[in-house]
């Protein structure tokens, strides 16, 4: 993440509920090293080092949605729905505040990244369990919940071909 910066203003005037908004802007160099040693140990597969670091970048920062997107991937990979759906979630609502901090995507591209990864992680979440049997209102809700995420992600970024791929193969369900 070599051209990392954070928007602050729209972020300050937009924060999620619960975001301290007046933290100083510079420590965010520092948070550079740490996210690529926190990418470094993810690939070495060290994945509770990694995890460790990316919440780490989060105490001294919990406006940044880059970290929250690594840690619902990894927690969906753990299988891990609750973390992952938290996580996804968090780092789509300060997305769409304006909290981005990376520039090595556009705005449109980096969100429907994450809305993307909050529905895969919504449809992964009710494919693992018998919910379509328990309680079909609830199964028909995330699944139309995921199904609007990635008709989103997929009007964010065309060119964008797992939300293409979601969109088309998740319909909504009357």
């Amino acid at each position: 993440m070599s051209d990392a910066r954070k928007t602050t203003e729209s972020a300050e005037s937009e924060a999620p509920s619960g975001v301290e908004t007046d933290a100083p802007e510079a420590h965010l160099d520092s948070l550079q090293d740490v996210m690529a040693e926190a990418f470094e140990l993810r690939g070495q597969g060290k994945i509770a080092e990694a995890v460790g670091l990316f919440r780490r970048i989060l105490a001294a920062e919990p406006r940044l949605a880059e970290p929250r997107l690594e840690l619902a991937h990894l927690a969906a990979s753990g299988e891990d729905w609750e973390e992952a759906e938290a996580q996804a979630r968090m780092a789509v609502q300060v997305l769409r505040s304006g909290g981005q901090w990376t520039l090595d995507l556009s705005a449109e591209e980096l969100l429907a990244f994450a809305v993307n990864l909050l529905g895969e992680v919504l449809v992964r979440s009710i494919d693992s369990g018998d919910l379509i049997f328990r309680d079909r209102k609830r199964f028909n809700a995330i699944w139309n919940e995921a199904a609007t995420l990635f008709a989103e992600a997929q009007a964010l970024d065309p060119s964008n071909e797992d939300a293409r791929g979601n969109a088309t193969h998740y319909r909504p369900i009357p």
